[in-house]
């Protein structure tokens, strides 16, 4: 199991920056593909979402639950299929009008996906530090 965790310092109210990570459509991330809400909008608990992404130079497909919703402040999801159990969890939290952002995620490969840990989670921690400053420069340039 291996567990990465980055955060980024966006100059937007906490509500806007809540609403662009939570909304299900994932723009913000650099590895998806596609994802959808599966589940009637909006999001909360129970919600789930499908999602298509790219890693490793491969396609995989997850789909999610959300266990975790509190508005403005923090949003949990687990997958409840893919290609490795991973969880995610999303702070948000006011940084002087600001909004600091965390986002941890937690997987656990298996199999011969287990020898591969160290490159995966490495993989994880780049793409995970390149969308949180996409995402910062999508809201803060408007």
């Amino acid at each position: 199991m291996f567990t990465v965790t980055e955060s980024v310092t966006i100059d937007r109210p906490v509500d806007e920056v809540f609403a662009f990570f939570t909304e299900g459509r994932a723009r913000w991330d650099e590895s998806v593909i596609s994802e959808e809400l599966t589940s009637p909008p909006p999001v909360g608990v129970g919600s789930t979402l499908h999602t298509r992404m790219r890693a490793v130079g491969r396609e995989f497909a997850f789909d999610w639950r959300v266990t975790g919703y509190e508005p403005g402040t923090r949003m949990a999801i687990t997958s409840t299929s893919g290609v490795m159990a991973t969880s995610s969890e999303l702070t948000f939290a006011d940084a002087n009008g600001a909004t600091l952002v965390r986002v941890g995620i937690e997987a656990e490969p298996t199999g011969v996906m287990r020898l591969a840990q160290a490159m995966i989670a490495g993989e994880v921690r780049s793409t995970l530090t390149a969308s949180l400053a996409k995402a910062k420069r999508v809201l803060e340039q408007g």
